[in-house]
């Protein structure tokens, strides 16, 4: 049915949601899961001004660093356990400044194949209650089983 993002397993949330928490950058910045589905994950963060460029808005680093850990995390959702996503290509358009109180990365999976899998991350700022889409990026990752 078009629309029904189907669920996880409890198994596989679990270890998705562990290697988030081994990403040393992405607790730096703050961000957190706010939705974990299968080809799906979303990432938010909220503002602080260690995460700013010049301006005072969300700095292009931090949108690319969750664009791309979003699309990542998405992207294992539909790897099996052990294998990890190795970001091969990434590209991100910025739409609009990054101001607000809020950042939220939506990544889904366009394309999953046996080898490369494709995703795309949104980026929505939040200020005042208005919702404001910032970045779109593209992402190719190799899947893999680390050897020993």
């Amino acid at each position: 049915m078009p629309g029904v993002v189907p669920e996880l397993s409890p198994e596989s949330e679990h270890r998705i949601r562990g290697h988030f928490a081994t990403v040393a950058f992405n607790l730096f910045l703050g961000a957190e899961i706010t939705l974990l589905a299968s080809g799906r994950c979303e990432l938010a963060v909220q503002f602080r001004e260690e995460l700013a460029q010049q301006d005072g808005y969300f700095h292009g680093g931090v949108i690319a660093t969750l664009a791309d850990s979003g699309a990542g995390h998405a992207a294992l959702t539909l790897m099996g356990a052990g294998h990890r996503a190795l970001t091969v290509e990434f590209k991100v358009n910025f739409l609009a400044p990054a101001r607000g109180e809020r950042l939220l990365m939506r990544s889904r999976v366009i394309k999953h194949g046996g080898t490369l899998t494709i995703a795309q991350s949104d980026a929505f700022t939040f200020r005042n209650g208005e919702e404001t889409h910032c970045a779109t990026a593209l992402v190719t990752y190799m899947g893999f089983i680390p050897r020993g």
